[in-house]
């Protein structure tokens, strides 16, 4: 998602508004919005599991929050991925939820 927020469907904005809803998922765009950070630095940084970070990324990469990067590397058989903020804005108005009201 690139500009200002501009869903299709309420349930898009819910899905949204959602995924910015929690403090974990905040803290990881917070550590993602001026560099690419290592899964692994994000569990360490958050002090958080494995499979809760992967649950909490699935819900930012799905709301166009975030993106990723692959990088492998052959020699050791690693694959890891490095995670960034996307260039969002969100701005929900009077008018933009109004649009819908009138879609019938």
């Amino acid at each position: 998602m690139t500009g200002e927020y501009g869903g299709e469907s309420l349930e898009d904005l819910a899905s949204v508004l959602k995924a910015l809803a929690n403090p974990t998922r905040l803290k990881i765009l917070a550590l993602c919005s001026s560099r690419e950070v290592s899964s692994r630095e994000l569990r360490e940084a958050l002090g958080i599991s494995k499979p809760l970070l992967i649950a909490h990324i699935r819900i930012l990469l799905r709301a166009g929050l975030l993106t990723y990067r692959v990088e492998v590397d052959e020699v050791r058989g690693v694959v890891r991925k490095y995670y960034r903020t996307t260039d969002f804005r969100i701005c929900v108005s009077r008018e933009y939820l109004s649009r819908f009201c009138r879609k019938g």
